[in-house]
């Protein structure tokens, strides 16, 4: 199966099992088929030409075997000439025209027997006949052949007669001198004269049956290594086998011999095809074999791909789990090859990742502890400034009760803020430390200060961040005190799912400006100037650090979209409100911390 895969549109994912199958497939194919082409036709090139070289040699060998044959009948057809009886009666019967048509039975006689003793134990002879000049006709058939010959009989003459005593090899013609006229007979005929005048006496003919021929081309029409043709002079076809005729649309290997002596032409016609199928043949027996070969190693082929890509899957799918952030997981080592070591390796270094992101991690905690730590105490620095000179300021006037509650009231903030290290506690608690604060304050300022604080029950035990709520009303008391006496109100809401803490005073307010520029500080990236920040120090207050670092505490342990928000819109004055989200957990059984504070008191 295909995938596409990766930010390249055009890149195809094709599976690694995939690919080592199909190359199996083609290092095993594609030589099987080279190997398997090259090889028929070395096989079909090597039988062709051993089959020329075997046709050379067949049709050489009936050449010669003809040529013996062809002198044999020659010496046949010279026999007359050397019996002066049957000379005599050729002599007799020397003149044309019916006045020595006559023949005797003396003369039959003889002629027959002498014919007869050439032709016997020659089966390939069909007949020995002499004809003579006045129209006679001497056989060793006496039944079947007629006594007399005419010129409807004798149109195969006149190649004999041209000829002028040589011998003819006559192609096949009817001889319709026989009582009944045979068809496609081949002869051997001469023209017989008289030795010393050179007249001519008459014609010996010699036909052959159809198996004279035949006789001779018998082994190689046994072996059936194709088809024979004997042609003689004009390309004349004199023999050729009667059920195996040449296809025009046959190829055929060639071999051919020509006598010098008989002028005949034996030529062998092999048809291709039968080489072929010879080929075929034994291609055929070959193919079933590699087929079982080809299925044996294709299957042999799956088999080692799935044993190679198996391990490789495996370390693939943990791979993705540790992608998922599963440091834990590790591969089974399963081989001891490349792929053994790899797997290896990967346990080796998902180990070191996660002893590292285990080492990063804990550092971010503890940086980010200390970072919560660093930025708890830049909240109250300079109140405690103020309280110290609030109680000296006092022991001066002598106003010891006074002096007391400040102390007391003192204590219970420095209990609460250093005597207990939590970093989360109830609603509760951080209003108990809002009121001990704000009597403080209500000590130092008098009538200028008046905090309310409407925060329903409902929402003592909600967990909020330590120390979240004071540096708001620090704030307050430091910027927007005026000549008139400052209203301040802390009350909770809840806005969906999460908690809403707002302080709201009827101040001295805060320009447009002036509220871009701390908007800036608390949610931009800068820090404050360094004029700002340069105004701290002992006795001095760092103006405008409390709410970032407020704004900064709830993105730590939140995030987004978690802080703090300020709203100039009223006529007088500013709302800051925190938004955290609402929190039950954990502390349902535990004592508020301004509980704890009584019962140590």
């Amino acid at each position: 199966m295909l995938f596409r895969k990766g930010s390249n549109p055009k890149s195809i994912y094709v599976p690694l099992r995939t690919k080592f199958i199909v190359l199996f497939f083609l290092l095993i194919t594609i030589p099987f088929l080279i190997i398997g082409t090259i090889s028929y036709r070395k096989y079909t090139a090597g039988v062709e030409r051993s089959t020329v070289e075997l046709s050379n040699q067949v049709v050489n060998q009936i050449n010669i075997n003809l040529e013996r044959y062809i002198k044999e009948l020659d010496r046949l057809t010279l026999t007359p000439l050397y019996d002066e009886d049957m000379m005599q009666i050729l002599r007799k019967h020397r003149g044309a025209g019916p006045a020595g048509t006559y023949l005797s039975t003396d003369e039959t006689l003889k002629m027959n027997l002498f014919i007869s003793s050439l032709a016997f134990d020659r089966g390939e002879i069909e007949s020995i006949l002499v004809f003579t000049n006045d129209g006679g006709i001497f056989s060793n058939l006496d039944q079947s052949v007629r006594k007399r010959w005419d010129g409807s009989m004798a149109d195969w003459m006149e190649p004999v007669e041209r000829e002028d005593g040589g011998l003819t090899i006559l192609p096949p013609h009817t001889a319709a001198y026989y009582t009944e006229g045979k068809h496609g007979m081949i002869s051997a005929a001469r023209v017989i004269r008289e030795p010393y005048t050179n007249a001519k006496l008459g014609i010996v003919k010699i036909d052959l049956t159809p198996r004279g021929f035949g006789s001779i081309v018998s082994t190689l029409r046994s072996s059936g290594s194709g088809l024979l043709q004997i042609t003689g002079k004009d390309q004349v076809v004199l023999y050729s086998e009667a059920d195996k005729l040449p296809d025009s649309r046959e190829s055929y290997i060639t071999a051919s011999a020509e006598s010098t002596y008989t002028g005949l032409k034996v030529t062998s016609l092999i048809p291709r095809s039968q080489l072929r199928e010879d080929a075929r043949e034994l291609t055929n027996s070959t193919l079933v074999v590699s087929i079982v070969a080809l299925a044996a190693a294709y299957a042999a082929a799956i088999l080692l791909s799935n044993r190679l890509i198996k391990p490789i899957a495996h370390l693939q799918s943990k791979m993705r789990q540790v992608k998922r952030g599963l440091f834990l997981e590790r591969a089974t080592v399963t081989t001891s090859d490349e792929i053994g070591q790899l797997t290896e390796g990967f346990n080796t270094m998902i180990g070191e990742i996660d002893r590292l992101v285990k080492e990063v991690y804990e550092t971010r905690l503890k940086e980010r502890e200390a970072e919560l730590q660093a930025l708890q105490s830049q909240i109250h620095p300079h109140f405690l400034y103020n309280t110290l000179e609030m109680v000296n300021m006092l022991a001066l006037q002598g106003n010891t009760r006074e002096l007391s509650g400040v102390v007391t009231s003192l204590g219970k903030l420095l209990r609460y803020t250093v005597g207990h290290r939590e970093q989360m506690v109830h609603v509760l608690d951080e209003v108990k430390f809002v009121e001990a604060y704000s009597r403080i304050q209500g000590m130092r300022l008098g009538d200028k200060l008046q905090v309310m604080i409407h925060i329903d029950s409902s929402f003592d035990y909600c967990v909020v961040p330590k120390l979240i709520l004071q540096p708001l009303i620090e704030n307050v008391i430091e910027h927007a005190m005026g000549q008139e006496p400052l209203h301040l109100i802390l009350t909770a809401s809840v806005d969906e799912e999460d908690l809403v803490l707002s302080v709201k005073d009827d101040g001295l307010g805060i320009s447009g400006a002036r509220l871009q520029e701390l908007e800036q500080q608390l949610y931009g990236s800068q820090s404050r100037p360094a004029a700002d920040a340069d105004q701290g120090g002992f006795g001095r207050i760092q103006k405008g650090l409390a709410l970032r670092n407020v704004h900064q505490r709830l993105r730590l342990l939140y995030g987004e979209p978690y802080g703090l928000r300020l709203d100039n819109t009223a006529e007088r004055g500013v709302t800051v409100s925190l938004r955290l989200p609402m929190n039950w957990e954990a502390m349902n059984d535990a004592v508020p911390a301004g509980d704890r504070q009584e019962e140590e008191e």
